[in-house]
Parts: structure tokens; sequence; C-alpha cells
């Protein structure tokens, strides 16, 4: 049995620029803890993000990444609201721009990152996509909570009628009303 090689971290900062001009691809991980709003919006990250980057410039001359990221997440699943595991996984099309005018400019599908200044931080815009693509509700795929814990509309309607505290006024009124 092998054991798969360890991908590296991914650097934090970086200068998309360079990256784009000497067409690098990164590949590797980044470490949950570097990621803190995903953190809190989990209720764990399993294990690291593996990310795959590939920088170029498209047909239009745009500076531009391409790539993949996937993770495990445990969520809290809104049925019984045990966790649930998830794997989150996203493709990657980034812009890469220096102003808001500029993002304005690019193809629909391009998702513009600025970069302001000399580096960008790598890791916030990978969070960035990452909670973009987390689930809006979570639940468990099979059934997580018996279906004889929900009640329908008429059970209860009729529980409601046997323990009316107004049943005695009603007694009392039609009483009344046959003298």
């Amino acid at each position: 049995m092998s054991i798969p090689p360890q991908k590296s971290a991914l650097p934090r900062r970086i200068d998309a620029r360079k990256l784009v001009q000497r067409e690098q691809q990164l590949e590797g991980t980044v470490p949950r803890d570097a990621l803190p709003r995903l953190v809190s919006s989990a209720e764990s990250v399993v294990g690291d993000v593996a990310v795959t980057l590939a920088f170029a410039r498209d047909l239009q001359r745009n500076q531009i990444a391409t790539g993949h990221v996937e993770l495990q997440v445990e969520l809290t699943c809104q049925r019984c609201l045990q966790p649930v595991r998830e794997q989150i996984e996203a493709d990657i099309a980034w812009g890469f721009v220096w102003s808001e005018e500029q993002g304005k400019n690019l193809p629909r599908s391009l998702d513009p990152v600025i970069q302001e200044g000399d580096e960008l931080d790598l890791y916030q815009v990978l969070e960035d996509e990452i909670l973009l693509n987390l689930p809006m509700v979570a639940y468990h795929e099979e059934e997580c909570v018996s279906r004889d814990e929900f009640h329908s509309g008429k059970a209860s309607e009729a529980v409601e009628q046997q323990e009316n505290p107004f049943k005695v006024l009603e007694q009392l009124k039609g009483s009344s009303n046959k003298s």
C-alpha cells in the first residue's frame, strides 16, 4: 500500500501579475485554521482545503486564474440538528483587476478579484469562494427523523377539541337557550 504524497501549503500572499506572466500553476492545500470565517460558519472543517490554480491570459488578454477547490465540512442538519458531512467542490474562474471599473469590463464568465497593491491575500479570496459554495440548507440524505414524530393538522385539532377549556361554557350556553 502506498501513501499519497502530502501536498504543500499554498502561499498566503501572491502577486497575480507575476504568476500570470509566467503562466504558473499552483497546487496544494490551505490549512483550515487560516480560514476563520469558514470555521465559524461550519460545525467543523474536515482536513485541509485542496486547491489547484492555473494562471494565464485569455483570448481578450485578461489576466485570469482557473482551477478547482474541494474540501469536506460538517454542517448542522436542519431536520435533526445533528452534524452532517458535506463534500464541497467548486470550479474557479477569476479575472484579476486593480479597480472596480476594470472588474465591470470583465466577461460574465469571470469573477472579478481586485488586487490592491502588489500582493493578493489568496486565502481570503479562496475563503470567499468556498463560503459562496456552501449549501443554503444542510440535511442528511437518508431519513434522520422518524415520520412518527411528524403530526398532521387534523390530529392536533382533535387533541385541541378534547382539551378545550371553553367546552363547559358552551354546554352552559346550550342549557340556558333551552329554558
